[in-house]
């Protein structure tokens, strides 16, 4: 009796292969956030190291980053195309108590992201349009006020439910709806990205410096050479005039922001056209064009004005401010934009870009979750209704209705009770630990484990070598590094230390609740006369 149709929860998946290259390759670059998360690495990764060289930074990611996530998860992924992401390499490379217990942590973490990010559309998001184009109505810097007249909690809450029912409308119907949709976001996002590089790109130095003081003389703020000398009293320091290697070394943590979240789109590998070939190249390209853009940005940044100037910027940013500086907008690097240009067409352009980006990430969350649920199930770790796939959509509609509530629930909690307790680092340390470590050694060792071998063999990728050891060995091992390098300095670091007793307790939590759903799934198959290790020398029907 345990043949497929015992040993699976079904027969086939249900999923359609309907993402092309274009498309998969979109859903992991619309999870690098490009405007959001170039403006995350600077006001937390060049804030906190004065001395970063940003170019330097993103040549070092990309040798890491770029070039070894792309091939770990591209390869992996082609070689097991299958919808749920790292819970199916895991588990069959490693042992499924590695994969369900490590995907516990990351269904969490698809959770943390919805109730994080769908508050950012109402701040920063639409406070930033309202502050670039003085609409009162719309958020109010001296009362605080959203649309006129709704609290500041009250505002966050209604922004973040209208873009969390968006985020779930925009993917829990199939293909059919997502593909247009995101297609439609990626433009406003690009575009807005683009308008942000480029305005810093063609305007001058000095005429830089000189829209700063004419706004600084109109809001009796700290003019561009007072600004510096202020941030460096207030930071209790010289801000450096030039980079160090510590500092860039050590920026790679934030930077791990824009260059390594594309991998995001192995979750729906069960979904894409041609897997052998498109998840490998949809990888490289979704790094390449953060990359690009990271650059761009920060090219432009430096010769448009001191590299002092710009590590001041994103140190008040990041602060929330300075004695003295009295501009109604924090200096971000969408600011920069706006201050050298000083247009609503830049303005809007950036801030669009921005919500555009987060609330793309929250619709993600709708694709990993229930995915997640569905690989699980597949392998009868869960109830047989997390496999149930609505026949009209091909779609995950009852999982992705739980991740709604979840995130829902969890909104409102961040909205007027915890707040800000709830974010931190901790959870993205969760990430780095269990999702990227565990992939990387999975990889490593997948061309010589016994668990694994048959599903090798069929690799398309088992005849790729250089000196002698498999390519996804070389990617892991850069992988490794890259991963040691950003729970470091992100976690651990004296600078940026946010690992405590409570986020250990917590992702010991996490790992022993996966570990006790193993068990408790197995008995259960036990009873049934199911053997669910059965399922994990082979992959679940396509």
């Amino acid at each position: 009796m345990a043949d497929e149709q015992m040993v699976y929860a079904r027969k086939a998946s249900g999923l359609v292969r309907g993402l092309s290259l274009f498309d998969s390759m979109s859903v992991g670059l619309m999870n690098t956030g490009i405007t959001a998360n170039i403006w995350g690495v600077l006001t937390l990764g060049l804030a906190t190291y004065l001395g970063a060289n940003m170019l330097l930074m993103c040549l070092f990611s990309f040798i890491l980053a770029g070039i070894g996530f792309p091939l770990v998860w591209g390869m992996l992924a082609g070689s097991m195309p299958r919808s749920g992401g790292e819970y199916v390499y895991n588990s069959r490379i490693i042992h499924p108590i590695v994969g369900i217990a490590e995907n516990f942590g990351n269904a969490f973490v698809m959770i943390f992201w919805i109730y994080v990010l769908a508050p950012w559309t109402a701040d920063p998001g639409l406070v930033l349009v309202a502050q670039y184009t003085g609409a009162d109505w719309l958020y109010s810097n001296d009362t605080g006020l959203f649309f006129g007249g709704l609290s500041y909690e009250m505002g966050v809450f209604v922004v973040a439910t209208v873009a969390n029912v968006f985020g779930f409308l925009a993917v829990a119907f199939g293909l059919k709806v997502l593909v247009p949709i995101q297609r439609v976001i990626m433009t406003v996002g690009l575009f807005g990205a683009a308008v942000m590089a480029g305005t810093l790109t063609f305007v001058s130095k000095e005429t830089f410096i000189s829209n700063w003081n004419e706004l600084a003389a109109k809001y009796d703020s700290l003019d561009y050479d007072a600004f510096i000398a202020a941030t460096g009293e207030a930071a209790g320091t010289v801000i450096p005039t030039t980079w160090n290697w510590y500092d860039t070394i050590a920026s790679m943590g934030a930077g791990s922001w824009l260059f390594a979240y594309a991998y995001f789109l192995v979750y729906v590998a069960g979904e894409v056209k041609r897997p052998d070939r498109n998840l490998l190249a949809a990888n490289v390209i979704a790094v390449l064009i953060p990359v690009i853009f990271m650059v761009w940005t920060c090219a432009a940044a430096y010769s448009t004005m001191d590299f002092n100037f710009f590590s001041a910027t994103a140190w008040v940013d990041n602060a929330y401010g300075l004695e003295g500086y009295n501009l109604p907008y924090l200096p971000s690097i969408m600011t920069l934009a706006y201050i050298a240009w000083p247009t609503a067409f830049v303005g809007l352009s950036v801030a669009f870009s921005y919500i555009a980006f987060n609330y793309w990430w929250v619709a993600l969350s709708y694709l990993g979750f229930p995915r997640m649920l569905f690989a699980w199930g597949m392998d009868r770790l869960g109830p047989r209704w997390f496999t149930d796939i609505n026949p009209r959509f091909a779609s995950p509609l009852k999982t992705s209705a739980l991740c709604f509530v979840l995130g829902q629930a969890a909104i409102l909690m961040y909205s007027f009770w915890i707040g800000d307790k709830m974010q931190g680092l901790t959870v993205t340390g969760m990430e780095i630990v269990s999702v990227w470590l565990i992939t990387a050694i999975a990889a490593l060792i997948f061309p010589f484990v016994r668990r694994a071998r048959g599903i090798w063999e069929t690799s398309p990728y088992r005849t790729w070598k250089l000196l002698g050891l498999p390519v996804i060995c070389w990617g892991a091992i850069l992988m490794i590094i890259y991963s040691g390098i950003c729970f470091y300095f992100l976690v651990l670091s004296p600078e940026m230390r946010d690992f405590t007793w409570g986020s250990l307790i917590l992702y010991c939590c996490v790992w022993a609740a996966g570990i006790l759903w193993y068990f408790i799934y197995k008995y259960w198959g036990r009873r049934q006369g199911i053997d669910i290790d059965l399922a994990y020398g082979q992959l679940p029907p396509d």
